[in-house]
């Protein structure tokens, strides 16, 4: 992915924003197609002014936004989503901007004739885990709308290449976080709400008994794997997951995060009823992106967690300001 034309939906978001400027070092244009529902503009503060970046204002519904950011598209990296809380809000919302979104990119890099169609997909179209580590071959089981819908974009996006000849690679994520991380409202996820809750001294929510575990890969890492999988012709044709095999409860979350401002867990965690659709387990086997590529995530979670609140605390709104814009307890 060198001197090429890269459309890049949802470029505003949180794991875009971190790919963008990856992409910007090595090709001649970056074209970004976001509706900056979760995308925001200052996540591309720091690449805005680039004279290879266009940013369009646009949905993946809307075909005509869809078409004038693929027009020449070379190569195209498919980030747009609605998230899974939305999801079990919105359930038809969600269909239409993965399902739908998904089919008119797929359209129009048909029409471009474009050289890859690189989807960004989640672990957890696997649902309710049958084996641990998961690996590539697990079977769908989605237990969730935004599950669902994940599954529904992977096949389309396979039956594309099957019928049309369409080049594509499908990467399978674990669970990210970082810096520029969502902690926003019923959007927000587990890491940043726990940061921002332990900045203002306010007690760590676990929903359950904190036993559950994820497979937490930072977002370096993330956008570091995306463009080598994007870049190595093994991975064409292929679903590829990235993931560090490695299993971290909620309990842990929370006992790392105190650590980085001093608390006693025992004393600033509180723990709430289950919420729905939450899986219990998460762990899986990055064998094939590792022999293929080469490497595996390198952030520790203790690092991470270091890295991420770091970057809050440095954010120029106070503590105050971001816990206004969380709402924890209310996940409906």
């Amino acid at each position: 992915m060198q001197n090429k034309r890269i459309v890049v939906t949802g470029g505003a978001g949180f794991v875009g924003s971190h790919v963008v400027p990856l992409l910007l070092q090595k090709n001649n244009t970056v074209v970004v197609l976001d509706n900056f529902l979760n995308g925001k503009m200052e996540n591309l503060a720091e690449v805005k002014n680039h004279p290879n970046l266009s940013i369009i204002r646009g949905d993946v519904t809307n075909v005509d936004d869809v078409e004038k950011a693929f027009e020449g598209a070379q190569i195209a990296i498919h980030l747009a989503v609605i998230d899974l809380r939305h999801s079990i809000k919105d359930p038809v919302l969600t269909n239409h901007v993965i399902s739908s979104g998904t089919i008119n990119c797929l359209e129009a890099s048909l029409k471009n004739r474009v050289e890859l169609f690189l989807n960004v997909s989640s672990a957890e179209v696997y649902g309710d885990i049958m084996y641990f580590p998961v690996d590539e071959n697990h079977p769908f089981q989605p237990t969730n709308p935004y599950a669902a819908a994940k599954v529904a974009q992977d096949m389309y996006v396979y039956s594309y290449g099957r019928t049309f000849g369409l080049p594509w690679t499908t990467i399978r994520f674990f669970s990210m976080y970082g810096p520029r991380s969502h902690w926003q409202s019923y959007r927000g996820e587990v890491i940043p709400k726990m940061i921002v809750r332990a900045m203002n001294q306010k007690p760590l929510v676990i929903f359950g008994d904190g036993t559950q575990t994820r497979d937490f890969v930072y977002i370096e890492d993330a956008a570091r794997a995306l463009i080598a999988i994007g870049e190595n012709p093994e991975c064409r044709g292929k679903a590829v997951q990235f993931c560090t095999s490695r299993e971290t409860t909620i309990q842990r979350i929370a006992e790392l995060i105190c650590e980085q401002f001093g608390y006693n867990p025992a004393e600033m965690v509180e723990k709430l009823p289950w919420r729905p659709a939450d899986i219990m387990r998460m762990s899986g086997k990055n064998g094939l992106c590792k022999s293929m590529l080469g490497f595996a995530p390198s952030v520790t979670i203790e690092e991470g967690i270091h890295r991420t609140v770091k970057w809050y605390r440095e954010l120029p709104y106070s503590p105050e300001h971001l816990l206004s814009q969380e709402v924890l307890r209310n996940w409906e």
